[in-house]
């Protein structure tokens, strides 16, 4: 797309300061991942499958808690002090992860998962508010899908390296060197991430933040979704990227115990599962940044919406498959799936950013996050209550089902409002 030379004359200056922040998220989504995966392949081998489910609700309850107090902390300070603060956080929630590794302990490694939930919830609303302060408004689509790549790449290798990590045996130890590398390096990469974001830069609030402190904490993120939902376009947006965080949560933790469990995969096949499923939101998110802008997202949500339903749908029918069939097929469903969620989210994600006020972006993103993550914790409990009953394969094909319905249920609300693009 061309720009007129004023917006490119922007892209270009903003440039740098958008790596620095794009590697600074890169290196904290890449370490939350590579941690959250070993931890969780350890549990299912060791029979506590149902540890990811507790583990996943850990991990959401900070940003049911805290976003209100998140959101105005990103109105209120440079976004720059918030990522910094926020980064030592996680250097802090990594050291206790790694003992829990080192030493086996769940507990050190579920308060990790509840330490990173909480550095999480305060750096999304500092970081995705940057976006609309680096760049305009008919570039914010863009920036998103390329943010989105990197940070999926970042999951990706986050966990396809975390089985392969976990299976090396480079020398003979006393405690099994896999877990010794895991956490010898989530520890360094969290050092490099504190460095990474003293380069982000220093964009000081676009005035005075005209709420108050949100003392009421989840009550206000409560109030603020109530006064969102009288603008109709943003609240379809903000409960479709809900229903997008519910579904890929449930998928990605039962991805691991169908894998190991019930298709009998190692844990690094069982690893590259789920990076099969992120290739595709990597395709997905190039091609929203190249299809959809900030104006026509409502064109390629229900589609999308379908198109991930039917890729889990089909994964599903993997174990009546003859076993020389089932990886390829499995990886192709699950690629279908990504894709299709990449393509549904970033255009979300941009119209999130960018329809709020500019002294209010912080306190809509931190909302829109309370409603994504309490998808993401009830992810967590309803696997735990599926888990005991039925096998992974099957999980999928209800995920299946429930993301083909979603998409003709979006269909039909996008009509009824009158916003087709």
């Amino acid at each position: 797309m061309d720009y007129p030379p004023e917006i490119t004359t922007r892209i270009k200056e903003a440039r740098s300061k958008f790596i620095a922040m794009a590697l600074t998220y890169f290196l904290g989504v890449y370490n939350d991942n590579f941690f959250k995966q070993a931890a969780m392949l350890l549990a299912v081998a060791a029979g506590h499958s149902g540890l990811q489910g507790r583990a996943t609700v850990l991990f959401s309850l900070p940003f049911i808690l805290f976003s209100a107090y998140a959101g105005w902390m990103a109105d209120k300070y440079p976004k720059r002090n918030v990522v910094i603060g926020v980064k030592f956080l996680e250097l802090a929630a990594m050291i206790i992860g790694a003992v829990g590794l080192v030493t086996l302990n769940w507990t050190c490694m579920v308060t990790m998962v509840g330490l990173m939930g909480l550095q999480s919830t305060i750096f999304g609303p500092a970081l995705n508010g940057s976006i609309p302060e680096l760049y305009p408004d008919l570039y914010v689509t863009k920036a998103n899908g390329i943010l989105k790549l990197i940070t999926t790449a970042a999951i990706l290798l986050g966990i396809a390296l975390a089985g392969i990590s976990l299976d090396q045996n480079w020398i003979a130890t006393s405690i099994p060197f896999g877990r010794i590398l895991v956490a010898s390096i989530v520890i360094t990469v969290s050092i490099l991430g504190v460095f990474a974001s003293f380069g982000v830069h220093k964009h000081y609030p676009a005035g005075k933040t005209i709420y108050p402190f949100p003392w009421a904490g989840p009550f206000n993120s409560i109030k603020d979704i109530i006064a969102v939902s009288k603008d109709r376009l943003l609240m379809i947006a903000i409960m479709g990227d809900a229903f997008f965080y519910f579904i890929a949560s449930l998928a990605v933790i039962t991805i691991n115990t169908y894998g190991i469990v019930q298709l009998e995969f190692s844990r690094t096949t069982t690893s590259l599962l789920s990076v099969a499923l992120l290739v595709g939101v990597c395709v997905g998110s190039l091609a929203a940044a190249k299809m959809t802008s900030v104006g026509n997202w409502t064109r390629v949500m229900p589609t999308s919406a379908m198109g991930m339903g039917a890729g889990l749908a089909l994964s599903g029918f993997v174990p009546w498959l003859p076993d020389s069939a089932q990886s390829i097929y499995l990886f192709s469903s699950l690629i279908l799936a990504g894709t299709s969620g990449g393509l549904f989210l970033i255009p979300l994600t941009s119209f999130i950013q960018v329809r709020p006020p500019a002294a209010e972006k912080g306190r809509i993103i931190s909302a829109s996050n309370f409603c994504a993550f309490s998808g993401i914790l009830l992810s967590g409990k309803i696997f735990e209550w599926l888990d005991a009953l039925i096998q992974p394969s099957l999980i999928m094909g209800i995920l299946g089902i429930s993301g083909m319905l979603a998409g003709i249920l979006f269909f039909i609300i996008i009509k009824r409002e009158g916003h087709r693009a």
